[in-house]
């Protein structure tokens, strides 16, 4: 009865404490399988997986697919994409990917997964499967351009499919895309659609995605090869800004907010654009206008300005080149600037001596081009910066030269007059007694005539004086 009776507050305890866990327990219970059911999922492995095999993903998430271009090494053992001066296509492609995954996971109801995360070949259809398996909403395929003979095409582009909502929702998004890489400064080659001969989507990406009635855009982000488009992409810090570019470009399509990052793009503005009834086919044909006026000529500086006129009705100008030898030779393409202007005008540098020729090429949006009339100039014989400058250093040198020359001289003069003083000097303090100069030979002989001709004047002089002394003894005697 005791033992009883001592353990009764124990029991109160003991049920207290029962009965407040359970009230946690059933408050906290459901909290934790919201939370839970919240959890982004991460790999496919991680995802549900129904009767029928495939992988099932909460529909409230949008799910989007990267996919970084090639990967592995081809056949004849190069590696898969582009490959120049040290930059590595495929190697560029996985740090955007990865890059953009990491930003998007920032934001609110997205999953987001890689079709490789390592050096995998992988053909497209596998690329393909793989986002359909994971009931993907989006795929993005990430790319670098190269120029076919390097250093000609410059700019940033995005290629979507040419049919129905697929060509819609691809032109609403590179919309965006192509804004923000034109606002990071790279020049805009366009949103394009490609076909092949069967009339189809021409990349086999976005064509395998539109037959599993998945949207995709190939991004390609700028030239690898081009001095323009070099500064952009010349390192993992830039190629990883790519990423987050793309990533911000895709929160802004999908409506997509992050506290993370504090913004909300629920409210962005997208462009509506119409689906097409028809196949929205390339522009194959050149420019249907281009023609130049040359409206002035520098003679003294072989500078000419020309006003290029051109207009292309399908897919608008791109670029233009010009030459100045007839056509024989052409600078590299410049971009065409305000696209929305049918007329521009720029400058040229001749070279004198020649005779300018002058005619441009308008390129439109697909790199077609149309060349215009030829403008024939009379020539300009000035003198460049380089023979001014020469010139200039010559009479430079001349005149360095003479001024030596006058110096040296100048100097001499001062030299030789110093020593006239000198000696001048030494003369006055310190005569010296002249010296008597040796009789010479002929002076011997002048004296020895002289005396001889005046003792033969003398002796002369006495007879014609004892001559007329007897004259006058003669004269007196006859008296």
């Amino acid at each position: 009865m005791k033992n009883t009776l001592r353990h009764k507050p124990h029991n109160k305890i003991t049920v207290i404490f029962t009965g407040l866990f359970l009230v946690v327990f059933l408050c906290l219970w459901p909290e934790k399988l919201l939370s839970a059911q919240e959890e982004p999922v991460q790999t496919t492995e991680d995802a549900p997986v129904s009767e029928e095999g495939i992988q099932e993903l909460p529909k409230d998430k949008l799910v989007i697919v990267l996919d970084p271009g090639h990967g592995g090494m081809a056949d004849d053992g190069r590696p898969e994409g582009g490959v120049y001066d040290g930059f590595i296509e495929k190697e560029l492609n996985l740090i955007v990917a990865q890059a953009m995954k990491e930003e998007l996971e920032k934001y609110e109801d997205v999953t987001v997964y890689l079709t490789r995360t390592g050096d995998q070949r992988l053909s497209l259809e596998e690329r393909v499967n793989y986002a359909k398996s994971v009931d993907a909403d989006f795929l993005f395929c990430l790319h670098f351009n190269l120029s076919k003979d390097h250093n000609t095409l410059f700019g940033a582009e995005c290629w979507v499919s040419a049919f129905g909502r697929y060509y819609s929702e691809g032109y609403a998004f590179a919309n965006i895309e192509m804004e923000a890489l034109e606002k990071l400064g790279l020049y805009s080659r366009g949103i394009k659609t490609r076909l092949n001969d069967k009339g189809t989507d021409y990349y086999g990406i976005i064509r395998l995605s539109v037959e599993q009635d998945l949207p995709c855009v190939l991004i390609e982000h700028c030239h690898m090869d081009h001095e323009n488009d070099r500064p952009f992409c010349e390192g993992r810090e830039q190629w990883e800004a790519f990423g987050r570019l793309d990533a911000t470009s895709v929160a802004k399509y999908f409506h997509l907010k992050s506290d993370v990052l504090g913004v909300d793009y629920s409210d962005y503005q997208t462009l509506d654009v119409p689906i097409p009834e028809g196949v929205m086919r390339p522009d194959t044909t050149e420019p249907d206008i281009c023609m130049i006026e040359v409206t002035d000529q520098e003679m003294e500086t072989g500078k000419i300005t020309v006003t290029l006129s051109a207009t292309d009705y399908d897919s608008g100008m791109l670029y233009y080149d010009y030459s100045y030898d007839g056509g024989e030779t052409f600078f590299p393409r410049l971009a065409w600037g305000d696209k929305t202007q049918d007329t521009i005008t720029f400058t040229i540098q001749v070279p004198p001596h020649i005779i300018p020729q002058i005619v441009v090429r308008g390129y439109n949006g697909y790199d077609l081009f149309t060349e215009s009339n030829l403008v024939s100039l009379p020539s300009m014989d000035y003198k460049t910066e380089e023979e001014i400058a020469a010139e200039l250093a010559e009479q430079e040198r001349a005149e360095a030269a003479a001024k030596a020359v006058e110096e040296a001289e100048a100097a001499e003069a001062e030299r030789k007059r110093e020593a006239a003083k000198k000696h001048t000097v030494e003369v006055r303090r310190d005569p010296e007694p002249e010296e008597k100069e040796d009789p010479s030979v002929s002076y011997f002989l002048t004296v020895s005539l002289v005396c001889a001709l005046s003792v033969i004047g003398m002796a002369v002089s006495m007879a014609m004086i004892t001559k007329s002394r007897k004259r006058r003894r003669r004269r007196r005697r006859r008296r």
